[in-house]
């Protein structure tokens, strides 16, 4: 692991409080900060680089079955709503039947009382 130019850490500032100076270069003798970073990663142990190329294949099954699961969601939802204005329509058509047999059931009663009042 090489090292870097950069420091971190906490210096107290006339105020009392605590400055956080983050992970940037302190330029020559003047203390002031350019803005500089290096990252500097450690070595990854011989596991993990075992592991993790097994678990990113096993994350991208998972999403690729997301997505699948997320398109047939959305697809019912779709199918459900058409259902819904579908049963909207038929409860009022069946409404609207109910209304005109009652009607012709009542004409039916009334012409079979005139015919057997009349006989």
């Amino acid at each position: 692991m090489e090292s870097s130019s950069t420091s971190f850490g906490r210096t107290n500032n006339t105020g009392g409080g605590v400055e956080i100076q983050g992970r940037t270069c302190h330029c020559g003798s003047t203390g002031q900060r350019c803005d500089f970073f290096e990252w500097v990663d450690q070595f990854v142990c011989d596991r993990a680089v075992m592991i993790i190329p097994g678990l990113m294949v096993r994350l991208n099954q998972l999403e690729g079955q997301y997505r699948m699961v997320e398109t047939e969601m959305n697809r019912l939802e779709e199918q459900n709503r058409h259902l819904l204005e579908t049963f909207v329509q038929l409860e009022s058509a069946n409404n609207a039947l109910r209304c005109k047999f009652k009607l012709v059931l009542i004409c039916v009663l009334v012409c079979l009382l005139a015919l057997f009042w009349f006989v």
